[in-house]
């Protein structure tokens, strides 16, 4: 059995001739860069699969912020809206208790004066009642110098 493997090993010797081991080393050199090759492109496909799903994740959420954008747009305007017409309710608001100022100074004015002139309306009824009262002891004095 030794003989046979020997023998077998002696004719893969001779058969084995440089120009050969060349090309079985340029074979397996092509294989391996082959081999490299497309790995390389199988690495670069995941990777291209990867950047997509990502440019799409990124895109989704860049429709979503546009939305939301829109939706806070909307929203400022209606607060814009609100509080301008708040703004118009408190001008109409303060304009009312202005004039309600007014309305209250000329009414004390009006007390004022009513006042004023029922001071003096007492007044003249008192400055009546005395000349009545001088007249009725002119009229009695009159009639006693009469008798």
């Amino acid at each position: 059995m030794y003989e046979k493997i020997t023998n077998y090993i002696n004719a893969v010797k001779s058969q084995i001739t440089v120009k050969r081991f060349i090309m079985l080393a340029g074979a397996l050199l092509l294989i391996i860069g082959a081999c490299q090759l497309i790995d390389g492109y199988l690495t670069a496909r995941g990777n291209y699969q990867r950047a997509v799903e990502r440019l799409e994740q990124t895109q989704n959420e860049l429709n979503r912020s546009r939305r939301l954008n829109q939706e806070l747009k909307l929203v400022i305007e209606r607060s814009s809206e609100l509080n301008s017409q708040a703004g118009d309710r408190i001008a109409r608001i303060e304009d009312y208790q202005r004039r309600e100022g007014e309305g209250l100074n000329r009414l004390e004015g009006y007390q004022q004066e009513t006042g004023r002139r029922v001071g003096e309306g007492v007044a003249n009824n008192n400055r009546a009642s005395e000349l009545i009262g001088e007249s009725l002891r002119i009229i009695e004095r009159v009639e006693s110098g009469n008798k």
